[in-house]
């Protein structure tokens, strides 16, 4: 007799949709930080070489970053923790068709009085 439980079709078929469905945020988010971790003016001007392509993409990425995402948190298992994102970094915006980079101001930054 077997002291640990067989897992069934069931349970192994959840277990593998949440490697993938990991695999998949994991995936996503590294190219996310390899796209965003450069220089700003270098992103913006990928980003506003075809804006509404560039918007079409982060459509797309941000409808598969949620699904992805909703699938791992309500499996809620620990061997699962990416998750992919679904918003730009800090600081960007899109505004009037453009892409727009703003540094964002830390606390330690120090803050011209009058």
């Amino acid at each position: 007799m077997s002291l640990l439980p067989t897992p069934t079709i069931l349970d192994q078929g959840t277990l593998a949709g949440a490697e993938a469905a990991h695999n998949f945020a994991v995936i996503l988010k590294a190219q996310f930080d390899r796209f965003w971790q450069r220089d700003p003016s270098e992103v913006a001007a990928e980003l506003n070489a075809n804006p509404m392509r560039t918007v079409g993409i982060f459509q797309l990425n941000t409808q598969a970053g949620t699904a992805v995402n909703a699938l791992l948190d309500s499996l809620n298992d620990p061997r699962f923790p990416t998750r992919a994102p679904v918003d730009m970094p800090v600081g960007w915006a899109f505004v009037d068709g453009q892409f727009t980079y703003t540094a964002p101001v830390s606390e330690s930054d120090p803050v011209d009085e009058p």
